[in-house]
């Protein structure tokens, strides 16, 4: 349990966990167990910097300095899966034609106008929470990091649409037990947060749900680059 969790922080994570802790490469095939735990991380420090930043500085320079922490924190990840799957679902037709644009690690006009656009409403929800009392802004931000997370375990119920890659580690490495512990915390996260948390698992369910549909029509099932989306 306790090799997973370090493996998952050093895999999701730029932080020197490494140095901290030695892993066993094996442990690496089970990440996405811990996965919400690495967003929980990067949301709260997100959030801190953010409360510190705009205690000096404009409310959107706070935001975008957030935004910054936390792309630096996961070494942009998830942002990467999120072009690959804009530029194949937006520039491929067919299923090989759709796994083979996700693949190129060129960025196309799909992947640019889809980072540009989620970047900036993140910046804008951010500087929102400026007018919320800082615990529960951190809740907000900590909450988020945990729900985008969560819902990779829904990939659970599709196939690997590309055996030997990254997505079929991270589908074949998933335990049911964990994925139920996660669930639990994140609606018990959601619980605390009041009316808040209920819309934002509404709402991320709702995406997860767009996305793994969109995925299963497209190409038959899950990537690394679906998972980041």
């Amino acid at each position: 349990m306790t090799d997973r969790l370090w493996a998952s922080l050093i895999f999701f994570t730029r932080l020197p966990f490494w140095s901290i802790r030695q892993v066993d490469a094996k442990y690496f095939k089970h990440v996405v167990d811990y996965w919400p735990f690495a967003g929980w991380l990067t949301g709260g420090t997100a959030a801190l910097v953010f409360w510190l930043v705009s205690g000096i500085l404009p409310v959107t320079t706070a935001a975008l300095a957030a935004t910054g922490t936390r792309l630096w924190l996961t070494g942009a990840l998830h942002e990467d899966g999120l072009a690959d799957f804009c530029d194949g679902f937006g520039g491929g037709t067919t299923r090989e034609r759709t796994l083979a644009i996700m693949k190129d690690s060129r960025l196309g006009s799909f992947g640019a106008l889809a980072l540009f656009f989620v970047l900036s409403i993140k910046v804008a929800a951010l500087a929102a929470l400026a007018g919320m009392p800082p615990l529960h802004a951190l809740g907000a931000c900590c909450l988020a990091g945990l729900l985008g997370r969560c819902q990779v375990f829904a990939g659970m119920r599709l196939p690997s649409a590309r055996p030997g890659g990254l997505g079929a580690m991270m589908h074949d490495g998933m335990k049911p037990r964990y994925a139920y512990t996660a669930l639990g915390l994140c609606l018990a996260a959601c619980l605390v947060m009041g009316r808040h948390g209920l819309y934002s698992l509404l709402a991320a369910g709702l995406v997860a749900f767009w996305l793994l549909s969109a995925a299963r029509k497209r190409i038959g099932g899950v990537t690394g680059d679906v998972f980041g989306a």
